[in-house]
């Protein structure tokens, strides 16, 4: 009897899979992984070292007469600065705090000599600076700045013991106005300003041939001089006064005798009458005052004095 024999060629579902190809797709994976992280570590690294080596601090000196300003500027924390002369100990430290924008005045030496200052960011890259600076014996001395009121203008006056190059002034936050000196005064210029209404700061910078800077402020409180009427009335002059911020004192001098609100100098100024009888004070801003005149010629001088300190002076010569 013939023996017939039954192959199953139908593929088993669901088996498990032979070691060698799991082994095979497991170290496939390791291997695309760490192809991944080293081309990442690749590419930062690349960045950085691309970002260190174009990545430069910005540095400004400027000579200001008998010292140099230093002014730099880093897109990354700066560490320290340090700089020395004519590579010469000592190496003074200047230390960044974490800032990206430093400015510092140092002392320039009598004579040529050479800053070398480096500028060190916190990734320890260090930028180089090397120039050669001249200060002449002779004029260190920075200009001289003088206020003084003149009624409703102040005038200012820069000064130089040797040479002034200009004199610029400004009110608050306005543009400068700038005033050169001439062969005619080369020491010392001089300028009247308007007062502004109000509380204002007069800011004035004055320079000289040598560079040399000075810098000076002073408030002021803008105020109008009072205003004077004289009539005549019959045999008398009236007088009409006013001032907007209030009167200090009125005085007149009549055919030589001097009168006076305030004969004493004591500075109280006019108040006007409380029709409450309250304690409250208010100054006067305005008031009429009559003055009988003598028979013939006559001579009226009238001052008026407001609480800023102006003054308005008029005269008359009525004949009665």
């Amino acid at each position: 009897m013939n023996q017939i024999l039954y192959v199953n060629t139908e593929k088993q579902k669901g088996g498990p899979l032979d070691i060698k190809v799991v082994l095979r797709i497991f170290a496939v994976v390791i291997i695309v992984f760490g192809m991944i992280l080293i081309g990442k570590s690749a590419y930062a690294m690349f960045n950085k070292a691309e970002d260190v080596s174009t990545s430069i601090p910005s540095v400004e000196i400027t000579q200001q007469g008998s010292k140099l300003k230093i002014n730099v500027t880093h897109d990354k924390q700066i560490d320290k600065i340090t700089y020395m002369w004519n590579n010469q100990s000592p190496e003074t430290v200047l230390q960044g705090k974490g800032r990206n924008n430093i400015e510092e005045l140092i002392d320039l030496p009598l004579g040529t000599n050479i800053l070398n200052l480096k500028v060190i960011d916190i990734n320890g890259k260090t930028t180089a600076y090397n120039k050669q600076y001249v200060l002449e014996n002779g004029d260190v001395t920075a200009p001289e700045i003088e206020f003084e009121q003149d009624g409703s203008k102040v005038k200012i006056i820069a000064r130089d013991e040797t040479a002034l190059d200009y004199m610029e002034y400004y009110w608050n936050e306005e543009d400068p106005t700038k005033v050169s000196a001439t062969n005619l005064s080369p020491k010392q210029v001089e300028e009247r300003v308007q007062i502004l209404k109000g509380v204002n700061t007069l800011y004035i910078v004055a320079v000289d041939k040598a560079g040399n800077k000075t810098v000076k402020d002073q408030p002021y409180k803008g105020a109008t001089k009072p205003t004077v009427n004289l009539t005549l009335d019959g045999t008398a002059v009236v007088m009409k006064i006013s001032d907007a911020e209030g009167i200090q004192r009125l005085e007149y001098e009549l055919n030589g005798t001097l009168y006076s609100t305030d004969p004493q100098n004591t500075g109280e100024p006019l108040y006007a009458a409380n029709s409450d009888n309250s304690d409250t004070k208010t100054v006067l801003k305005e008031f009429e005052y009559k003055q009988e005149l003598a028979s013939g010629a006559n001579k009226l001088v009238v001052r008026v004095y407001n609480i800023s300190g102006l003054m308005t002076e008029t005269t008359m010569e009525p004949t009665i």
